[in-house]
């Protein structure tokens, strides 16, 4: 018997051996399982010592055998402390939450792929090399942030529209020429420019593009609101369409302008009698200007060239003519010649020809001018004097307005028109009477602008106002002048057309005005839309998408604006009878003041409610283009509604239990009395009096519940002073019982005898809601319920005064719970709390001038919520 300790300890020691050897041997083939993986991997105990690193971790990291279990990480790698990998490593240590981190390696020029795991008896770290993919994600951002800059910086114009015909990208001009409607991202193109688009070339051109992949380009002019000119390229694209434009409104309008140029041009030089060629010197063959007069005594077409010219020339100019035609090709200079020419009648008329060569890179290709009948000149002054004549005619006959003047600047002739309008005689152009023309407020520029030209020889062009003399109406005229000039440059006179504007100008000003105050009142209403207190949204009537919506509508729903539009309603709200509701609207059937409960998909398990008006909009055929929705969520109201029935419950019940507890006082204050002459009898047994003092300690219990109870109940008119012992003091003695059969131990210290100026019913409201909420998230499975008061100072305003912490053991709160803790009408209990103890809880303290705060959280093993509740010593509470 003494050798049965030894034989049965040597099978337990063997087994033990045999035990650790497997223990190692699992061990060493982790180790080197883990050593032939291709991440690095890291383990770190608690003091930040390595205790493993396979072959990987060795070699990305520079880790040597040296420095396990050696000195601590920070200290092997110092340029690691501060980083944001230090903090990543060390939250994970401290709260066991695994972690992922992508991170620069500056030492060691890599980017590491880290992922960071807790472990009992410190943390593991995998990490492996992607350098390479993060320069490929930097090349890739880098070429798409080039291709964006070429956009924004280019001067056309730049949309995409996909096959729905929503645009997706705008740059920056095409944000600046559409910017009177808006955001355009995520509208449809048809929807945003309905004007015009089924006629002229849009319609046909994006059509070809989107679904033919046939490219477009044309011009075409696009009304209100842009109002402009536009040069359109449609190209076709993977996802829709590409379209390039530019405002080409300046260039139409030139373009216009250089047609009206023409047709004066055309008009002068058939009233004057001019003919203006182009002879290419290559071929000699002639063109004519458009409104060329024949002035060679020949029908223009039967000159096609310069041959033909020189047979109706007289023989013995004809070598002048090639002198000078060789010269200017050679010098390039402007050269004039008089010729006689034989008409095709046999008379003959004397031509004046200016000219010069064209040359292109320094070669002459094409000569061209002006050709005029000069035969009344050449004549006699008498028939130069006659056409000097027939010309002022014509000019009088001109309805433009005509006007020469002196190289110095003197007006010496008006024609008929010009005179009329004003009421003017010749003499009133004397000196500078003929200012007296102009509205008082151009004169000044007037004179300026014309004193300039005659001082520089620049062109005269103004726009002004001239009084009309018939009826004294001031209406705007175009004013130009250009100086003639001799051989050398000198200005023989001013000739002068005023072109009447006033229509096109007023009316131009009068479209502006209505533009700004279209877009003024435009701005208004969507200023009223975007800031209304209520839900305001547009639908399609076929499948119920948002149009648009308000910021009010985009709150109540909970998502931004774009992640809104175009999406169905019963998609967000899938709300029973909803579906009826739109198909009634759509039908031309409003619906007015309608309730709507249910949840929205954006929060679930939040149950609203809503007042809802649906209106149908109709277009200008009577259909129904759009619905309307007005929507106030009234969810707040109802349940204050229903807060307010379960307040009066309970101020009810509150009322029933003060007036039974100031009943009973009277007979426990008899009994009390009673008890006590038993107790003090000579005659009463030994056993009997311990009896009587259990049922006097009970009974003084009894008293001070009764007690506490019509305390709670009584309403303070004035603050009163008070510690915190006897406020926390008060509230647990009412839970006492729960307290009990909860399972939870109250551990309650007071290291502060300061008093409190307060409410001290308000006060012990707080706390007893505090106290409560910290007994229902302990149980059933019971805690502890720890109490703290001390002297502190709130180091946000630098106030003194006590704090009084309520912490408990219980499954604590997560972040969104946090988040809305203190919201009116939020409870995590259901049908059994109305959510709005916290935030009467809240006023009561900011009436105090004090703060409440929580720390909360759900850790599975260090769970709970501390309150912490701070008031002034010497602030004076709000009644």
């Amino acid at each position: 018997m003494p050798d049965s300790p030894t034989i049965n300890a040597e099978p337990s020691i063997e087994r033990q051996s045999t035990g650790r050897r497997t223990e190692d041997a699992r061990r060493d083939y982790l180790a080197r399982l883990l050593s032939q993986m291709p991440e690095a991997i890291v383990c770190f105990d608690r003091e930040w010592r390595i205790t493993f690193a396979n072959a990987e971790a060795h070699r990305v990291s520079r880790i040597k055998p040296v420095h396990l279990n050696g000195k601590s990480h920070w200290e092997l790698f110092p340029e690691m402390v501060g980083t944001q990998l230090e903090r990543t490593y060390r939250a994970v240590m401290q709260s066991g939450v695994p972690a992922h981190i992508e991170y620069f390696c500056k030492p060691y020029d890599v980017w590491l792929d880290t992922h960071v795991f807790p472990m009992e008896d410190g943390i593991a770290v995998y990490f492996r090399d992607i350098t390479d993919r993060k320069g490929a994600e930097l090349l890739r951002d880098a070429a798409s942030n080039q291709l964006m800059q070429v956009l924004e910086a280019t001067t056309d114009a730049v949309a995409s529209v996909d096959r729905s015909g929503k645009f997706t990208f705008l740059n920056r001009r095409a944000r600046e020429l559409l910017a009177v409607k808006g955001d355009l991202i995520g509208k449809n193109l048809f929807e945003e420019f309905p004007a015009d688009l089924e006629q002229g070339g849009y319609l046909y051109h994006f059509n070809r593009a989107m679904y033919e992949g046939i490219p477009g380009d044309f011009e075409d002019y696009y009304p209100a609101p842009l109002n402009m000119w536009l040069s359109i390229q449609v190209r076709p694209s993977t996802d829709g369409v590409v379209i390039f434009f530019r405002n080409i409104t300046e260039r139409r309008r030139a373009y216009h302008e250089l047609q009206f140029q023409q047709e004066l041009l055309n008009t002068v030089q058939q009233t004057a009698r001019v003919a203006t060629w182009d002879i290419d010197i290559a071929t000699g063959k002639a063109t004519y200007g458009p409104g060329s007069y024949p002035v060679f005594g020949h029908p223009l077409a039967e000159l096609p060239d310069l041959n033909s010219f020189t047979k109706i020339v007289l023989p013995e100019y004809v070598p002048i003519i090639d002198r000078l035609i060789k010269t200017t090709v050679a010098t390039g200079e402007m050269i004039v010649v008089d010729c006689p020419m034989r008409a095709a009648d046999g008379s003959i008329i004397w031509i004046e020809s200016r000219g010069h060569a064209v040359q292109v890179d320094g070669v002459s290709t094409r000569l061209r001018g002006l050709s005029i009948d000069i035969t009344d000149r050449k004549h006699n002054e008498d028939a130069l004097i006659t056409s000097e004549a027939r010309y002022r005619i014509l000019a009088d006959l001109n309805p433009q307005a005509i006007w020469m003047g002196t190289p110095d600047g003197r007006i010496t002739y008006a024609n008929q028109g010009l005179l009329d309008y004003l009421g003017f005689t010749p003499e009133d152009f004397e000196g500078e009477r003929w200012l007296k023309g102009f509205h008082p407020d151009d004169r000044a520029s007037v004179i300026e602008q014309w004193s300039h030209s005659v001082a520089t020889g620049l062109d005269y062009d103004l726009e002004a106002r001239m009084i009309r003399a018939r009826d004294g109406r001031a209406r705007w005229w175009w004013i130009r002048a250009q100086p003639v000039r001799d051989d050398h440059g000198n200005i023989l006179h001013w000739l002068g057309v005023n072109i009447d504007i006033d229509d096109r100008k007023t009316f131009a000003e009068m479209l502006q005005q209505r533009q700004e105050e279209t877009e003024r009142q435009r701005a208004e209403l969507e200023t009223i839309y975007e800031t209304a207190p209520v839900g305001l949204a547009l639908f399609d009537p076929v499948e119920f998408r948002y149009l648009r919506v308000n910021t009010r509508q985009a709150e109540t729903i909970g998502l931004p604006k774009d992640q809104i539009i175009g999406r169905r309603i019963t998609e967000i709200a899938p709300l029973k009878g909803l579906p009826e509701l739109f198909q009634q609207v759509a039908a031309g059937h409003p619906v007015r003041n309608h309730l709507l409960e249910g949840e929205l998909s954006t929060r679930p398990g939040e149950h609203r409610s809503w007042n809802v008006s649906y209106s149908p909009i109709y277009d200008a055929n009577g259909h129904v283009e759009a619905i309307a929705a007005v929507v106030l969520e009234i969810t707040n109201q109802r349940k204050a509604e229903a807060a307010l029935m379960q307040s009066e419950k309970l101020a009810a019940v509150g009322r029933l239990a003060s007036s039974i507890s100031h009943e009973i006082n009277n007979p426990l204050e008899a009994i009390t009395n009673l008890l006590y002459l038993i107790a003090t009898s000579d005659t009463l047994p030994a056993d009997v009096a311990d009896y009587v003092a259990t049922a006097q300690s009970e009974l003084s219990r009894v008293c001070q519940i009764a007690t506490q109870t019509l305390r709670f109940h009584r309403q303070a008119v004035r603050a009163s002073d008070v510690t915190p012992a006897e406020l926390v003091d008060a509230v647990i003695n009412l839970y006492q019982g729960r307290l009990a059969n909860s399972g939870i131990t109250v551990e309650a210290t007071y290291e502060t005898d300061s008093t409190l100026h307060c409410f001290e019913n308000d006060i012990r409201q707080v706390l007893n809601n505090l106290i409560a909420n910290a007994i229902d998230a302990m149980r059933p499975s019971g805690g502890r319920l720890i109490i703290r008061a001390h002297d502190a100072t709130d180091h946000p305003t630098d106030r003194k005064g006590v704090r009084i912490t309520i912490a408990d053991t219980g499954h604590g709160m997560s972040p969104a719970v946090r988040a809305r803790i203190f919201e009116p009408f939020f409870t995590t209990k259901d049908l059994n709390g109305t959510g709005l103890g916290l935030w009467i809880s809240t006023g009561i303290v900011n009436r105090h001038q004090g703060r409440l705060t929580l720390r909360s959280t759900e850790h599975p093993i260090h769970h709970g919520t501390i309150f912490s509740l701070f008031l002034p010593y010497e602030e004076t509470p709000e009644a």
